[in-house]
């Protein structure tokens, strides 16, 4: 096949990245931005814009630097939106958005403040995480006990989906769930009734900043998409041989971030996991010709972006019940792995402990939210730990060489 010809596997590659992203966490998107306040029709300008941006972005950082570079959405950061959003005005959530654009920005102008938070222990940032997604995976266990046929269908061909697809078990889930939803008459009528493939158009959200949004949502949403999105993007990358590119990547998805975070736009940033399938050998033999694959997904992008009225009105449609599953489950492997990262290493147990408990508690005190609550204790009781650990290794150091002597 000739290097200038259309090739399968680069278009196939994209579209499945592009499907295991959208499919996987869509629900978290739009609950996010439900919770936030928005209306259907503001909700599916969020996603046109989401849909064009990283669409938009992944084509030209992929075509100029000839490197397979993919953007997305943070999932991480919707999950965590979905528990804090509502307790502001919608002005002040999309306000919110473009202070935490506007901190990545930075962080690529300024190393050292990316140092700075790469210096913060990924097992505190995932215990953080961790303890608000928990009690979203909880609810998807509750319709087993008001509705066990529905529920052990979902549940049923998940795991099944799991065992034989895994790639693509969120997709199997949301055909059966819909599919369900159709043939037990449960669709809302009237969100349905607006579905259609009329083009989604952008809607303007004057943003408002208010220092309790800036502490509780741009802070939070700022340190969990670097460190679970952008910095991993970047080590994926290099992990693949690829040159990472790190201040403009982080400079152009956070200035496109700021400019569009008033139409709904959360958080555009690198893919992770996602990315990996534009980057592996089944893509292409050559290395140098893999960027073709994150052009695709690109286009993808954009389709599903311009058609986000149709998405929308479909998943607001559902069933409360089918919702909360179809969330609790897509968030099962995020809980998992951050409960491995914040637990696994023993030197950080305890600090993640007290992150972990006291977020998940959703305290708030001097208007400030269990999350930065938590994260702040446990940075301060790892940081006491670390002082205790230097004074003992210090004070042997000078008994030995008194001994010595």
């Amino acid at each position: 096949m000739g290097k200038h010809s259309i090739s399968i596997s680069h278009l196939s590659a994209g579209f499945t990245a592009v499907l295991v992203g959208y499919t996987s966490s869509v629900i978290l998107v739009i609950q996010a931005a439900s919770l936030a306040g928005a209306n259907s029709t503001q909700v599916s300008s969020g996603l046109l814009a989401l849909g064009l941006i990283m669409g938009l972005s992944s084509m030209a950082y992929s075509w100029y630097y000839k490197t397979p570079i993919l953007t997305a959405w943070s999932t991480p950061g919707a999950a965590m939106l979905i528990g804090i959003v509502g307790e502001f005005s919608i002005n002040q959530v999309m306000g919110a958005y473009m202070i935490s654009a506007g901190l990545i920005a930075i962080s690529g102008l300024i190393k050292p403040l990316t140092r700075l938070l790469s210096s913060i222990p990924s097992a505190l940032a995932a215990a953080m995480l961790a303890a608000i997604l928990l009690p979203f995976c909880l609810k998807a266990f509750v319709p087993l006990a008001t509705e066990p046929l529905m529920f052990s269908l979902l549940f049923g061909s998940f795991m099944l989906a799991k065992y034989w697809l895994p790639k693509y078990a969120m997709a199997v889930l949301l055909a059966v769930a819909i599919a369900y939803a159709i043939l037990a008459d449960r669709l809302s009528t009237s969100l349905l009734a607006q579905f259609d493939l009329t083009i989604a158009s952008p809607i303007w959200i004057t943003p408002e900043f208010t220092l309790s949004a800036i502490l509780n949502i741009s802070i939070p949403l700022y340190i969990i998409t670097m460190l679970s999105q952008n910095l991993p993007g970047i080590a994926m990358l290099k992990s693949y041989g690829y040159q990472a590119h790190g201040t403009p990547l982080l400079l152009g998805t956070g200035i496109s971030n700021i400019l569009l975070a008033p139409c709904g736009v959360f958080s555009v940033n690198l893919a992770a996991i996602s990315a990996a399938i534009c980057m592996d050998n089944n893509v292409d033999d050559d290395p140098n010709q893999r960027y073709k694959a994150t052009l695709w997904a690109g286009v993808f992008y954009i389709i599903a972006g311009l058609w986000a009225s149709g998405v929308v009105a479909l998943f607001m449609g559902l069933p409360t019940a089918i919702s909360d599953i179809l969330a609790g489950l897509a968030l099962m492997g995020t809980l998992l792995m951050c409960l491995q990262n914040a637990f696994g290493a023993n030197n950080y147990r305890e600090s993640a402990l007290l992150t972990f408990v006291c977020t998940l508690s959703g305290i708030s005190f001097l208007a400030i939210g269990a999350a930065v609550w938590g994260l702040l204790l446990g940075l301060t009781h790892f940081g006491i730990n670390q002082c205790k650990h230097q004074i003992f290794t210090n004070n042997a150091k000078v008994k030995q060489t008194e001994y010595k002597k």
